[in-house]
């Protein structure tokens, strides 16, 4: 019969510290990213506001407040109500501008 010698892991009590640090970095992220896009676009309006945007467009456009993945922006987008439309094969989201 054999025993384990114990010995600590120091780093298993760090990780939910550093999972903690993630998580709150990741909500503040999305919190901009839902700021910024409640105060400049609306899902829902009239034809003279509407206008189209690519995700890069919407990245670039972001980069000055967060560094953002285009596929957590598209996820955010469509979870807000926003959806696509294919222009020339092209996918853009439709925005409406506002005032």
């Amino acid at each position: 019969m054999s025993k384990k010698i114990g010995f600590r892991s120091y780093q298993v009590d760090e990780e939910p510290d550093k999972l903690d640090e993630l998580e709150k970095q990741q909500a503040e992220r999305q919190k901009a990213m839902a700021d910024f896009l409640g105060q400049s676009y609306s899902p829902i309006g009239t034809t003279s506001q509407k206008c189209y945007k690519t995700t890069a467009e919407l990245v670039y456009e972001l980069s000055n407040i967060i560094d953002i993945a285009p596929m957590e922006l598209a996820k955010q987008l469509a979870d807000a109500g926003y959806h696509i439309e294919y222009l020339a094969g092209q996918p853009y989201w439709v925005m409406y501008e506002k005032p």
